[in-house]
């Protein structure tokens, strides 16, 4: 059977062959991560985060892909026989739509069998049968080969290895507890000092030494281990010895001769006399002024639609039920996340290990104010059998005697909604055989057994859950409409439970109709409902506790629908210093209203996020919403600013004339740094553009302009077509509030970056708002005359020259280009002229009637590329290198243009300029089939046709379709090469529509 080892180095052992390690640590990491979820999907996005701690980089998903293809060649090289099906052996590493399954049984996967063994040896032991469960737990600790996982990167890994090292310490302590039971005392005293030099710290082998030594006649011994372990806990964690070990050491010191027939398995525990074994637990025989009742039941009824959660739902039972002494688990998480559902899910599973009953309070008020702990404990007390009469007056004499109730009790205390530390102390029970199940927005100062924190759901079981409740027919008939309502209501299940609910209470309605309802942000709230309980109620309940100024900044943050900020960009919207912007920022996540991922990086969920601003437009005035808007603004503006001059060559001149700003922007670093933080933030640039467009404010409409104008600098790292509303959007604005340079400048934005969007009729747009700068600011304005007139009539020139080049009007992109060059030549900037020129022999290259000779073409392509070598103007160098590929392929010379595309490509790929990647690949394709090599040119041409599709360029991804087509149909694939040549003419005939039929 082939197997996969993961306690100790990672290896793959292939049903028929040796152990090996399957590659370098990070293919090694990607396996184990599949390996411990065996037969279940694990999402790319998963395994990014378990690769990397903090942000992961920009080619993340690639690199995994590359990862699990370099794990099924390893496995096909050490394992090359197929199965019965045909299906090679790599084939146990399956794909999905969103990831991967590793299809194995978890008795393959040694880490699983592990967990299986030391179930089972608990089984054995709860049965009364300790041998069987020792020799259990033997087989799992002798599959140890060192430390779990051993040497992988990444925090999954992390985290994994913890765990199971946990659970390795667990199971050495129960192994040894269980041979004590058999009566090997004398004979375990070495084994048990070998596993106390491995865990100085943990109290039950100090027990067991004691109880082993104590057995063996050497109770002089067993003191002194006893002292032993007090002076390590105290000298090095600062620690007094738990109540468990001292009453071990109490009975000891007592010569209790009990001690000698006590099971190993409870050596810390003082045994109970046999009066009290024999008495039933619930009837607390002797005690006055206590009833005798039946156990407590106060556990609500578990909710019939819950779903998904079962990893978490797992790890609540297995530290619940896995004999840990005084358990205690935590789910945190926000308002509507789940947490009650699933702590009611839990607590019904684990009942019947706590027959001694079950004690339920909502620990938060019908005004949502939080309950007092004496009032909780008197119901408690009630239900145990105290009279009304006898309950003491103070909250600690309460807690007392709770406790003295179940200390000799198995109980279950779920304590829901928790509001702090301080509410839920009192109400934890003393015995060890008890447990506590919490709930809490949050709860981080809690000593806890398991802390789990909730998040929205997936999206398979955030659809599942509404299915649920609006019944399931409404998945068949409309499953991509179901799918958006639940990605509508942030995955957050008391959302996703209301928009079920009102479709089942409205048969009538298509899902379709209340997802456009949702949609509109004004409604969102209003439509999310359920009975009398609302989303919004959930999060007033939050937000009524905030001091005034975190709940001005809650609502003040919300404003610039920032898709992620940080400390300082908040401190700019906030007006604000740093360090109190920051105090504010954590204030508002230990209240579960702001998110984090990594430090220093805040975001609102998304329904969070719609009632903060549903909330400021109510409590704020719109001037300070007006200036909220333009502090964000200004703060984009100057990031943007500081992006362009760590990474542009011509940074001075471009940012010359820049609109006056307030902040300082944010810490952007350098060079392919800076490229890369305005990939990063693209989302929020967008989003605070259109708020300014929409503002009203001249300021922050200017700041806008400015934004966008410079974000063209990035046009090979970022589809500027996501900002084609925005940019068209601050065009009337300009006109209305700013006027002169300002309106020019919003048509040169406006114009460049509808050249760059998906539509082809945006490009008959783009020409028009380019005219118009000619218009507003003259054919030829001199240097001297201001850098924004001179920069913006300079490359207004060169993209209309662009335009006709993509429209096939060669004539008309050569007279732009040579005004472009005959611009640039009067500021006397070589490097400026050297732009110009490249642009100009673009067209000749492409123009079949070109002026000047391939030869000629390819010796100015290799003196301008050697200027941009000696400015390290890597952008325009990249496309002077593949004008010069086009030149020898148009020449003939397919071989060696497919070798210059090779080397522009790797340049383009190593320096992240996405664009020129994509043109380089169909480029490549188009030079590859030209050389006969078929099947290489239609693997370039499908990462074209990728690329071209994020790039949403429509001339680019024409070229791409025409080269697949073209590819595809050389190797006899006839009907998928005609839907991409298809696809290509389509977009060729868009792009060549008479101009005067687009709207301006």
């Amino acid at each position: 059977m082939t197997r996969i080892l993961l306690l100790g180095p990672v290896q793959y052992v292939p049903a028929r062959g040796t152990a090996a390690r399957p590659g370098a640590p990070g293919p090694q990491a990607v396996l184990a991560a599949l390996a411990l979820r065996a037969g279940n999907l694990v999402t790319i996005d998963e395994l990014i985060d378990g690769l990397y701690h903090d942000d992961p980089p920009s080619t993340a998903r690639r690199v995994v892909v590359n990862y699990v293809h370099r794990l099924r060649t390893h496995i096909d090289r050490v394992d090359p026989a197929e199965d019965t099906s045909g299906e090679r052996p790599s084939a146990v590493i399956g794909t999905t739509d969103d990831g991967y399954v590793l299809r194995l049984p978890d008795e393959s996967v040694d880490a699983l069998r592990f967990g299986l063994l030391t179930a089972r040896a608990r089984h054995h032991a709860r049965s009364g049968d300790p041998a069987t469960a020792a020799t259990a737990l033997e087989e799992a600790l002798g599959m140890w080969r060192g430390p779990a996982l051993a040497g992988l990167p990444g925090p999954a890994a992390e985290d994994h290895r913890r765990a199971l090292t946990e659970q390795r310490a667990s199971a050495v302590e129960h192994h040894l507890e269980l041979l004590l039971e058999c009566g090997r005392s004398a004979e375990l005293v070495p084994d048990i000092l070998r596993a106390l030099e491995a865990y100085p710290y943990r109290e039950r082998l100090h027990g067991a030494l004691m109880l082993a030594l104590y057995r063996s006649g050497r109770g002089a011994e067993a003191l002194l281990a006893f002292e032993d372990a007090r002076r390590v806990l105290a000298d090095e964690l600062g620690v007094d010895a738990g109540p468990a070990l001292r009453e071990l050491h109490a009975a000891v010191l007592a010569e209790d001769q009990a001690l000698l027939a006590v099971p190993g398995g409870r050596a810390l525990l003082v045994a109970p006399s046999p009066a009290d074994e024999d008495s039933p637990p619930s009837a607390a025989p002797g005690r006055p002024g206590v009833q005798e009742l039946p156990a407590p039941a106060q556990l609500p009824p578990a909710p019939y639609d819950f779903t998904g959660r079962q990893e978490q739902l797992s790890a609540l039972v297995g530290a619940l039920n896995g004999g840990a002494e005084h358990a205690v688990a935590v789910i945190t998480g926000m308002g509507g996340v789940g947490k009650t559902t699933l702590a009611l899910r839990t607590a019904h599973t684990v009942a019947a290990g706590y027959p001694d009953g079950q004690l339920y309070a909502n620990l938060r008020g019908p005004d949502g104010a939080p309950g007092d702990p004496a009032a909780i404990l008197a119901g408690f007390l009630a239900a145990l059998g105290v009279p009304h009469e006898r309950f003491p007056a103070s909250l600690a004499d309460r807690t007392a005697l709770f406790r003295t109730l179940l200390s000799r009790r198995a109980v279950l205390v779920v304590l829901d909604n928790a509001a702090g530390v301080t509410q839920v102390e009192p109400l934890l029970p003393g015995a060890a055989r008890c447990a506590a199940l919490i709930t809490a927005r949050a709860l981080a100062a809690m000593p806890a057994t398991l802390t789990v924190p909730l998040v929205g759901m997936g999206t398979d079981d955030a659809v599942e859950l509404i299915g649920k409740v609006a019944g399931a027919r409404r998945l068949d008939e409309e499953p991509e409409a179901v799918a958006a309502l639940a990605a509508a209501c942030g995955h957050l299940p008391l959302a996703l439970r209301a928009a079920g609910a009102r479709l089942a209470a409205r048969p009538a309605w298509s899902v379709a109709t209340l997802l456009e309802r949702v949609s509109d942000q004004a409604r969102l709230l209003g439509e999310l409902r359920v009975g009398e309980l609302t989303v919004e109620a959930v999060f007033e309940l939050s937000t009524s506790q905030l001091p005034p100024r975190q709940a001005r900044a809650f609502m003040a943050l919300s404003i610039p629908h920032y898709a992620e900020f940080d400390v300082r960009g908040a401190a700019a919207v906030l007006d604000l210093p740093e360090r109190d912007a920051e105090t504010v920022l954590e204030a508002l996540v230990d209240a579960v209203l702001l998110e984090t991922r990594a430090p220093g990086r805040y975001h609102f969920h998304d329904l969070v996020g719609a009632y903060a601003r549903a909330k400021a437009k109510a409590e704020l005035s719109e001037s300070e919403r007006r200036a909220v808007v333009r502090r964000a603004a200004d703060y984009i503006c100057a990031s943007v600013v500081a992006a362009v001059r760590a990474s542009q060559p011509l940074a001075g001149p471009l940012t010359a004339d820049i609109h006056p700003r307030r902040s300082a922007g944010a810490d952007v670093g350098t060079g392919r740094d800076a490229m890369l933080w305005v990939r990063g933030v693209l989302p929020t640039v967008v989003a605070v553009v259109e708020q300014a467009a929409a503002s009203g404010d001249p300021d922050a409409v200017a700041l806008a302009v400015d934004t966008v104008t410079l974000v063209p600098c990035f046009e090979d790292i970022v589809p500027l077509g996501s900002f084609a509303q925005a940019a068209t959007a601050l065009v009337p604005a300009a006109v209305a509030l700013c006027g002169g340079d300002i309106a020019g400048t919003a048509y040169y934005a406006a114009g460049v970056v509808l050249q760059k969007h998906s539509s082809p009729e945006s490009l008959h747009r783009s020409r028009a708002h380019l005219l118009r700068v000619l218009d507003i600011f003259g054919d030829a304005p001199a240097p001297g005359g201001g850098p924004r007139p001179f920069l913006l009539v300079l490359f207004s020139l060169a993209m209309l020259a662009q335009l006709e080049l993509q429209f096939g009007n060669f004539a008309a992109a050569r007279a732009y280009a040579e005004r472009s060059v005959a611009v640039a030549e009067v500021s006397g900037d070589r490097e400026l002229v050297a732009r110009r020129r490249t642009l100009l022999l673009q067209v000749e290259v492409e123009d079949p009637e070109r002026r000047i000779g391939l030869v000629r073409i390819g010796a100015e392509c290799r003196e301008l590329s050697g200027v941009f070598t000696r400015r390290e103007d890597e952008k325009w160098l990249i496309r002077m290198l593949m004008t010069e590929a086009e030149s020898v392929l148009r020449g003939g010379g397919h071989a060696e243009a497919a070798g210059l595309y090779r080397r522009v490509l790797e340049r383009a790929r190593h320096s992240g300029h996405a664009r020129n990647e994509t043109e380089c690949l169909f480029r490549l394709s188009e030079a590859l089939l030209a050389t006969g090599d078929a099947g290489a040119a239609v693997e370039t041409a499908r990462d074209a046709v990728v690329g071209a599709r994020l790039a949403q360029e429509p001339l680019l991804t024409a070229h791409g379709h025409r080269a697949l087509g073209l590819a595809l149909r050389t190797v006899g694939e006839e009907a998928e090469a005609a839907s991409h040549l298809e696809r290509a003419e389509e977009l060729y005939r868009a792009l060549r529509r008479p101009s005067g039929t687009a709207e301006v």
